[in-house]
């Protein structure tokens, strides 16, 4: 009896970037792994581009580079990028910043090409330098709706007022998936 024919899981890369406070860094981490894994993704970290990118290449189906510096990713997101990725090369999240919180690499890019928007995703203002390697590379791609990464102050007070609305909200609990950044604004707010 032949067995069906199965999709690999899509595989998530949670790429490392510097967050100032060790509490939050670990906080951010832990709560993507876990809405990445909810989403049945398998989820591998790491913080050498050239590691993520060949865990990339050497994966069969769709792969999601995650920003270990993005609070509460919306799941949305994630499902958009795998669902574009059928149709297209790559899937791109911007952050106001000129960063990056999401990349999606479809299966079959050479690991060159990875590596290069792994690697530009992660330097900072990584959107510009991704927008002109896809553009030389002509691969077709999308952008993803506008989300934020913990980059200054500014972006941790409106995680702090995302949070605090989601708690206010009967359907924002559910939209709002950061359990330990919410434990860790707590334990901050009474230090």
């Amino acid at each position: 009896m032949a067995k069906p024919d199965q999709s690999p899981r899509p595989l998530a890369l949670i790429a490392t970037r510097p967050v100032a406070d060790a509490g939050l860094a670990a906080a951010l981490r832990e709560d993507l792994q876990e809405l990445l894994q909810f989403l049945h993704m398998r989820v591998e970290t790491g913080v050498d581009p050239a590691v993520l990118a060949r865990s990339a290449a050497g994966h069969r189906g769709p792969v999601l580079v995650a920003f270990s510096d993005v609070a509460a990713l919306p799941a949305d997101c994630v499902d958009g990028a795998l669902e574009l990725l059928e149709d297209l090369d790559v899937v791109v999240g911007p952050c106001p910043d000129g960063s990056v919180y999401l990349l999606g690499l479809a299966e079959g890019l050479e690991q060159p090409v990875s590596a290069g928007l792994i690697g530009a995703a992660l330097e900072p203002g990584g959107l510009a330098s991704c927008v002109e390697l896809l553009e030389r590379s002509g691969l077709e791609s999308a952008a993803l709706p506008p989300w934020f990464r913990l980059g200054n102050d500014k972006e941790l007070s409106f995680a702090e007022s995302l949070m605090r609305l989601s708690l206010l909200s009967e359907e924002g609990e559910n939209d709002f998936i950061a359990d330990r950044l919410r434990i860790w604004f707590e334990k901050r707010d009474k230090s």
